[in-house]
Formats: structure tokens, C-alpha cells, sequence
């Protein structure tokens, strides 16, 4: 008889938590079995799991990585190919990565939420409905006629299955120890008031980012995930909101730290530039 895994077990084996188990069966990457509420993975689904943890610390979006699955579950099957697909690392039309010559165009942030939500099979009101904007609003973004709000990206990150960071910059980028001062991976939210900066490329747990907000600038929104996070106050001060119950002026120098569970929002309501040192777990972004 095959051994059956717990959600939890599985998660363990492959290094990630949970939540990230739960994040890659809504964006098709895997699929367990389930008996009633319970999912159950075999030793071939830890394969899996395990495959998917590497490619992700190597950069890989969810595109790519289920695509490449996808090639590799056709080989052991006897199909006709046998390598990575074309455009993916040793298939035909492969560079060098970073290329310029081989660089894909990037694709809107528009078009990739429309992707994605195709992926989950939902519509256009069933994904307003679970990200809670109007129907009207999420087809302006996705025809990319309105931007969303950082925390309605966050919301339609829960929504679709996917990570923030899936959305932006290079998909390939592969993982370093160390990340320059110069050389941080930025997310572009489409707010000039907030600059997001990454501190790390490739981390599996923690995620580590510098806020830059200008006068004005925050979440525009309450939002909510699984996991936990602190925000460390490097320069001017914020203001948080949690659960819209507690209140909290955070300044220079000082830390807030809570459940992710918790909805949240934030503004910089000072006359100067706010920079933050926010740290997520698990990864959100």
C-alpha cells in the first residue's frame, strides 16, 4: 500500500510551509489526493514538492515551473519530449540568462492577472468577489487602465493562488546570498509614492523587503494572509491599523510585530519619507 503523507508532513519534507502546499494546488502546480476536507501526498507528490521548492529558489515563476513539470511528466510517460520546453533552460531557443538578445518582453501586469486568473477557472465576478473590488475595477486593471492598490494586490494574490512577486520583475532571476545595496529587485505597485525593495532573491521562508513612502503614500486598503511579520521604523514614522481596533503610531527606531492574519493597513501621515524594514513569513510577496 502506498504511503500517504499529511499536509503538514509533506510541507516538512519539501522545506516549505503549509500555506506555500496550499498556494501551489490553487495554481495547478500540484494536485493530492483528497478524502473529504484531508489532502494526502504520496512519496512521487514529495518528488514533486521537492522539484518545485528548487526551481522556485532558482527563480522560476509558476508558468515555468509547470510547464517544465509538465515536460517532465510527458518523458516518463513515454512522450516525445524528452528536455525542458523551448525558451526554458537546455531547450531549443535557450540562452544565455540576462541575455538581451533571448530577454523576453515583459508582460503587463494586466495581462498576467488575467492569466492567472484563467488558471483558477474563475471569472471575472467570482475574483472581484474573493478579492473584494468591484467587477468594474479588477477588468480596469486587468486592460490596464487603472493600477491596483498594494493592498489589492495582496488580496488578488490570495484570490488567484500566486505570490505578489510573481507579477514583477524577472522571472528568471536566479538566487544569491548576497544582495548589493545597488541591485535590489524592485516591485513597481504603480504607486510613485511607494517604493518596494527586495533584500533577498531566493529565500524559502523569510521575506525581507525596504519600503520607501513618500508623504501620503500606504496600502490604500486593509488586506490579510496567512503567517506573521514585523516592521522595523528606519526613518520618519507610520501609522497602522489592525483589524480596524488597534492604532499604532510606529516611529523611528521602534518595531511592530503581528499575526498576518490580522487586517492591515498603514499610511505614512508624516511630512518626510518613511523607510521601513519589513520582514514576511512565510512568502508572501
Amino acid at each position: 500500500m502506498t504511503a500517504r503523507l499529511r499536509v503538514s508532513e509533506a510541507a516538512q519534507l519539501a522545506g516549505v510551509s503549509p500555506s506555500t502546499l496550499r498556494a501551489w494546488e490553487s495554481s495547478g502546480l500540484i494536485s493530492p489526493s483528497r478524502t473529504g476536507r484531508y489532502r494526502w501526498f504520496s512519496q512521487r507528490d514529495v518528488r514533486d514538492l521537492q522539484e518545485i521548492a528548487s526551481l522556485r529558489a532558482r527563480g522560476f515563476n509558476v508558468a515555468a515551473i509547470r510547464s517544465m513539470l509538465r515536460g517532465a511528466r510527458e518523458a516518463d510517460h513515454g512522450g516525445e519530449r524528452s528536455g525542458p520546453p523551448p525558451g526554458l533552460p537546455g531547450g531549443a531557443g535557450s540562452g544565455p540568462p540576462g541575455g538581451a538578445r533571448h530577454r523576453p518582453t515583459e508582460q503587463p501586469l494586466g495581462e498576467k492577472l488575467r492569466a492567472a486568473r484563467h488558471r483558477r477557472g474563475l471569472s471575472l465576478r467570482e475574483a472581484s468577489r474573493l478579492a473584494g473590488l468591484s467587477v468594474s475595477h479588477l477588468s480596469a486593471i486587468e486592460c490596464g487602465t487603472r493600477n491596483a492598490s498594494l493592498a489589492g494586490l495582496q488580496r488578488l494574490a490570495v484570490a488567484l493562488g500566486i505570490q505578489v512577486s510573481d507579477l514583477f520583475g524577472d522571472e528568471r532571476r536566479p538566487p544569491r546570498r548576497l544582495v548589493r545595496a545597488g541591485q535590489r529587485p524592485v516591485l513597481d505597485t504603480g504607486d510613485r509614492r511607494v517604493r518596494i525593495e527586495s533584500l533577498s532573491v531566493g529565500a524559502q521562508l523569510l521575506e525581507p523587503h525596504i519600503y520607501l513612502v513618500e508623504p501620503g503614500g500606504g496600502s490604500q486598503g486593509a488586506y490579510h494572509h496567512d503567517g506573521e511579520e514585523t516592521v522595523y521604523v528606519l526613518e520618519g514614522e507610520v501609522e497602522f491599523w489592525l483589524n480596524e481596533v488597534e492604532r499604532h503610531t510606529v516611529r523611528a527606531g521602534d518595531c511592530l510585530t503581528f499575526p498576518s492574519s490580522l487586517a492591515h493597513r498603514w499610511q505614512n501621515r508624516g511630512t518626510g519619507r518613511l523607510a521601513m524594514l519589513w520582514v514576511n513569513t512565510p512568502i508572501t510577496f
